[in-house]
């Protein structure tokens, strides 16, 4: 999938990048799964099975209240570790003041600077039966959730044979929880930017920004770990404002309380890439499940669901 990662981020900071790439699904040797699984509402699941697409959420509108900036405690973090270096010093000064920058308004999104990155999110789950996201996707009146498993494999033969967001910054990665492994992740993106920086013709204001993109760009896949039962993997995608208006196309917005929020819609659901579909522990009715079939059929999906194992009362 290198082939999709860099266009939207200057090429010459491949050596940045590179780094995050070990991380994502394709190239990770730890990453053994085959099927994600996305937790979503009856309303959710249905749009998502009529329409044959899925939304990426703007990362502002996340669940985590520290979606964003979680990521800006782990580089404070890292620095600290070169303070007895001397000759990082300028380094760390300038790769701090833009953090800190960023960091003085959390809850605003800039779109004016054009090399801030903008992140998109798809979440899923390595779990296909999860009680913790269960609990949160049955909120609703009706008390319905499902969990609709998408075959991994199928999703990216798919985006190269559909060229689906070419030349647009896109991977699927599992969410790393653990402290001191998110650490080492910053670590590697900022000791390679050192190297750059010390390079005799290196552009050292540039070499700032893009460290910054791609610490922000990783910073996607690292959570506190209070969310780790949730075992999430995401497909992010990203794009830097200087490249937006590549995709007003797939771009569009939703009211949320007045504020117009951004989210990108990508076809990835078909009769490949559905794999199985899971039905809520809170919808034990066989009415549920045979009309969930129906649903499928009738969308021309030749396949069950299943109900979920988890023994829950109500």
């Amino acid at each position: 999938m290198s082939a999709l990662y860099y266009p939207m981020i200057a090429s010459d900071s491949n050596e940045l990048f590179n780094v995050i790439e070990k991380y994502c699904h394709i190239h990770n040797e730890l990453c053994d799964f085959s099927t994600i699984w996305h937790y979503t509402s009856a309303e959710g699941f249905k749009s998502i099975i009529e329409e044959g697409e899925v939304h990426f959420t703007h990362n502002a509108f996340l669940n985590d209240s520290t979606e964003r900036t979680h990521v800006f405690d782990i580089v404070e973090t890292v620095l600290e570790s070169y303070s007895g270096d001397s000759s990082k010093n300028e380094f760390t000064e300038h790769l701090l003041e833009l953090f800190h920058k960023k960091k003085e308004d959390p809850d605003s999104v800039d779109f004016i600077d054009p090399d801030e990155v903008q992140i998109f999110i798809f979440s899923c789950s390595l779990d296909k039966d999860s009680l913790p996201l269960w609990n949160h996707y049955s909120k609703n009146p009706a008390k319905a959730g499902f969990s609709i498993g998408l075959d991994v494999n199928e999703i990216i033969k798919m985006q190269f044979r559909e060229k689906m967001l070419y030349g647009i910054g896109s991977n699927l990665y599992p969410v790393i929880y653990d402290d001191l492994e998110k650490e080492n992740l910053v670590k590697e993106i900022c000791d390679a930017a050192y190297s750059l920086w010390n390079l005799d013709d290196a552009n050292k204001d540039e070499i700032i920004k893009k460290t910054y993109a791609a610490i922000r760009i990783a910073g996607a896949f690292l959570k506190h770990k209070a969310f780790e039962s949730e075992h999430e993997a995401r497909y992010i995608f990203y794009i830097q404002n200087k490249s937006i208006d590549s995709i007003k196309d797939i771009i569009k917005f939703r009211d949320m309380h007045g504020i117009f929020t951004p989210y990108v819609i990508v076809p990835f659901i078909n009769d490949k890439t559905l794999k199985d579909v899971i039905i809520s522990p809170t919808l034990k009715s066989k009415q549920a499940k045979s009309y969930a079939d129906l649903f499928l059929k009738m969308n021309g999906y030749n396949m069950t669901s299943k109900t979920s194992q988890v023994p829950l009362r109500f």
